[in-house]
């Protein structure tokens, strides 16, 4: 999946929460829409915990 965009945080509002879940765009040449992410994990209300998840996730693409 070398067209692969690195893993980023992405927020959404549900229930007048905040959530965050990890995503990356499958393909990084084409704009970013809802057809173009690859989600990973589940939503959280804590942001540190996904981030966590992808600098992980980030850190084994580089691998």
């Amino acid at each position: 999946m070398g067209k692969c965009s690195e893993w980023k945080l992405s927020s959404n509002y549900i229930n007048g929460k905040c959530n965050y879940i990890a995503y990356r765009l499958i393909d990084k040449n084409v704009v970013d829409h809802s057809g173009n992410r690859e989600y990973f994990g589940h939503y959280s209300e804590d942001k540190a915990v996904v981030q966590n998840l992808v600098n992980k996730l980030n850190a084994e693409a580089a691998e």
